[in-house]
């Protein structure tokens, strides 16, 4: 999984790149919230800045749409360059009159977080031989920097205030750019127009629905977030009434389960790109559902054990799912394919999270835990219960370096190997 980043210059610089905006993204948004709160004192409109930022999910298959119908590097570029200057609007919010503008801004970051540009990106950057090992990089990073940015955040705001957290996410995002502007990229074709709107913006559902092999994949990821949810409300119940701490101590529930997350972002490329999309997704889902169970002892070793597994395991199920997406859709069906699954997996994990709210009053925290620790197993079950023949790759421009406009991967990729069980699933699709 290193030697991608030692051997492809192009995706080391986009790692750097991605290692500033995530790191960005996190400690500015974040710290929104807290910003509203102090200036207007009110709870209900702190709490807006997580509605805004996740409301531009909804139209997700619109933004995959037009990702597939221009090229995606430039258009990273001017989204990067206006969120630079987007940013420094904060600059001028100096009392509670001046909320609109946080709302503008946190609107913005939506806006980016729901545009699936960066991974259909990758698609034409990448041979389709590194995609697992690529996902599991970007996720690592992803996961790391979410340790400590929201509290670098919300240390320069207290600090510094609100304008130094302008010019901070202001200039991750023009490092991104730099970064991804050296970048030479041979992206494959726009989308033609010529189909009908409708049935072009759905295309990503249909895709995905008609490919067995996604389908499985998509469903049990989306079945696990449809519970998974209850454990944004059930963690204060267990840290309160299971282990007897303040509310404070989520945060280190939270970095410990970050830490994890960093050590599954690892060793989940390699389980991938070894053993296949379903078993290395089977992985996770068992490792969350043993840290799951491990949280319904009132012991804080156990606890403790838990979050990391449940930290170490999300990784994997991104990862597979990820990976698969990258190789079995085509090129110009990327930015629909991957806005069809985040955006059915946003519905039912908000629905999950709304649930866990309304329920933790009425059920004991312990079945909750209990409840997603099953559901992860059977999620785990269901990924190997029948198996499906992974598709055959759909190729991109990455994949063929003999065009005179490419470099060649590093090294040639590994045959099959029949005699070897690890390679039973990639042997058809390579």
């Amino acid at each position: 999984m290193w030697k991608l980043l030692r051997t492809d210059k192009r995706f080391r610089r986009l790692f750097i790149g991605e290692t500033f905006s995530s790191f960005g993204d996190s400690a500015v948004y974040l710290s929104l919230a807290i910003w509203i709160k102090d200036l207007t004192g009110s709870d209900a409109a702190a709490g807006v800045v997580f509605l805004i930022i996740t409301a531009p999910g909804l139209a997700a298959p619109l933004l995959g749409h037009w990702v597939d119908r221009v090229r995606r590097r430039p258009l990273l570029l001017r989204m990067y360059s206006v969120m630079a200057v987007l940013v420094l609007g904060l600059l001028f919010v100096g009392d509670s009159g001046d909320v609109w503008i946080i709302y503008l801004v946190t609107l913005a970051y939506g806006v980016l977080f729901a545009t699936p540009a960066r991974p259909a990106l990758l698609k034409d950057m990448l041979p389709s031989e590194n995609a697992a090992a690529a996902r599991s990089l970007l996720i690592t990073v992803r996961e790391g920097v979410r340790i400590v940015s929201p509290v670098a955040g919300a240390g320069v705001y207290t600090a510094f205030g609100g304008g130094a957290l302008a010019v901070l996410g202001s200039a991750t995002f023009v490092v991104a750019a730099l970064v991804l502007w050296s970048i030479k990229v041979v992206e494959s074709e726009p989308e033609p127009a010529g189909e009908p709107f409708a049935r072009s913006v759905t295309a990503g559902f249909r895709f995905v629905r008609a490919t067995p092999f996604l389908l499985r994949l998509a469903v049990s990821f989306v079945a696990f977030l449809a519970v998974v949810g209850l454990l944004e409300t059930a963690v204060f119940a267990a840290v309160d009434q299971g282990l007897g701490q303040g509310p404070a101590f989520v945060g280190v529930i939270a970095s410990l389960q970050g830490g994890g997350s960093v050590l599954g972002g690892i060793l989940a490329g390699v389980v991938v790109r070894r053993a296949g999309e379903f078993r290395g997704s089977a992985v996770g889902y068992a490792l969350i559902s043993a840290g799951l169970v491990l949280c319904v002892w009132r012991e804080m070793p156990l606890f403790i054990l838990g979050a990391m597994l449940i930290g170490t395991g999300l990784p994997f199920l991104m990862v597979a799912l990820s990976t698969a997406l990258h190789l079995y859709a085509p090129a110009r069906m990327q930015g629909r394919v991957n806005a069809a699954v985040s955006s059915v997996c946003d519905l039912f994990q908000t629905l999950s999270i709304a649930a866990g709210a309304a329920l933790i009053g009425l059920i004991d925290y312990r079945i909750m835990y209990a409840l997603m620790g099953m559901t992860a197993l059977m999620c785990a079950v269901s990924v190997l219960l029948r198996r499906i023949a992974p598709p055959q790759v759909a190729e991109s421009v990455a994949d063929d370096p003999g065009d005179g406009r490419l470099e060649a991967p590093a090294g040639p990729p590994r045959p099959p190997d029949p005699s070897d069980p690890a390679d039973e699933e990639l042997r058809p699709a390579r």
